[in-house]
């Protein structure tokens, strides 16, 4: 049996290589015989021109022949409708499966390069719905479908999580201060983040720590590299967070099961409806405040250190075995490829519910 095609659009800026988003999961799915991955980064080859990478994204697309069309936030290169139609009716009218994995709305409005695939996709998954689900089925043709965040691949790590007893940090956060002037907001929920990230630089007797564009006082680090933070979140206790978007059904960013993967417990914004998301037990700890992040940040330092990195470890197991990119992948494809199994029921029936809740 011949594995069908699958042509990944990916949103990197570079050629495909090991750091490919996604990357790993469909090696996984293609070393099982499941499909055949064909890579290609088209804001790549944007450095010849534009009409120069529309021509090697036809060549390449018309050599692979692809059943499926998976497009991966495709906003980093300049599509038009008649681009859009045009590979498609060269390629024979494949199924089209959109991952957009940005949130959108407030002050960040749709793209026009994104609209051509909304509208072109058969499905579009996204990890907020609600207000995000409205926003984007004004371009779709049918309901856009939910698919939480999950641990990168190219952030995976085999080994041991490393113990606590010598952390440099009490609390870590990892995320940018997108507030001018200390009032004005560029991002929705960049205000509630700056107000945590201040109080928590005055908690008295923690030894804070904040990685990101934009932070000064104590404890800013600056920005930590992407492939560095899980190693970064592991010199503290405990990860913090406080989420631009906050309030989305089903909405958290890739801060939740990264801070998870890496073995601390974590505070940070409650998404709404999502009950299959673990609890304290797995070291995951919602809340609806700046004042309440803070809030449980200290009764957390008061725990018994023991307890704590149990929690984290099981946070851990948890995460790993749940939120993969794989999972994921497999949630998006199976329903348009036979020969794709869909993911372990715990939690992906309980995700594939969200798509009744809030839209």
């Amino acid at each position: 049996m011949i594995s069908p095609t699958v042509l990944h659009l990916t949103n990197d800026r570079e050629p495909p290589g090991p750091g490919l988003s996604f990357g790993g999961a469909f090696r996984a799915l293609a070393i099982d015989g499941a499909l055949t991955h064909v890579p290609l980064a088209p804001a790549a080859l944007l450095a010849a021109g534009r009409a120069a990478a529309l021509a090697e994204i036809r060549q390449a697309a018309e050599r692979a022949r692809p059943e499926v069309l998976f497009v991966q936030t495709p906003g980093n290169f300049p599509w038009t409708d008649t681009d859009v139609a045009d590979l498609l009716r060269r390629l024979g009218s494949p199924t089209v499966v959109m991952w957009e994995g940005d949130p959108w709305g407030g002050r960040k409005p749709v793209l026009p390069s994104m609209e051509p695939w909304l509208r072109y996709a058969d499905t579009v998954f996204t990890p907020g719905l609600g207000i995000q689900a409205r926003l984007l089925n004004r371009y779709t043709r049918r309901p856009v479908q939910y698919i939480p965040q999950t641990v990168p691949h190219r952030l995976w790590d085999d080994g041991p999580v490393p113990g606590v007893d010598a952390t440099a940090h009490d609390v870590m956060h990892i995320g940018s201060c997108f507030v001018r002037f200390g009032v004005f907001e560029r991002i929705d929920g960049a205000r509630e983040r700056r107000r945590f990230v201040r109080s928590l630089q005055r908690l008295p007797s923690c030894r804070f720590a904040v990685h990101g564009h934009g932070w000064r006082g104590r404890g800013a680090l600056g920005p930590v590299p992407f492939d560095h933070q899980v190693d970064a979140l592991r010199t503290a206790r405990i990860s913090a967070n406080w989420d631009h978007f906050p309030g989305r059904d089903g909405y958290f960013s890739n801060r939740l099961p990264i801070s998870l993967f890496a073995g601390r417990p974590h505070v940070t914004t409650r998404p709404l409806n999502t009950g299959w998301l673990p609890g304290p037990e797995c070291g995951l700890h919602l809340v609806d405040s700046p004042a309440q992040v803070v809030d449980r940040v200290t009764e957390l330092l008061r725990a018994d250190p023991t307890q704590l990195h149990a929690a984290g470890l099981a946070g851990h197991t948890w995460v790993r075995t749940r939120l993969t990119e794989t999972n994921a992948l497999r949630h998006m494809l199976t329903r348009h490829l036979a020969t794709v199994p869909a993911p372990r029921a715990d939690p992906w029936q309980e995700i594939a519910a969200m798509d009744a809740v809030g839209v």
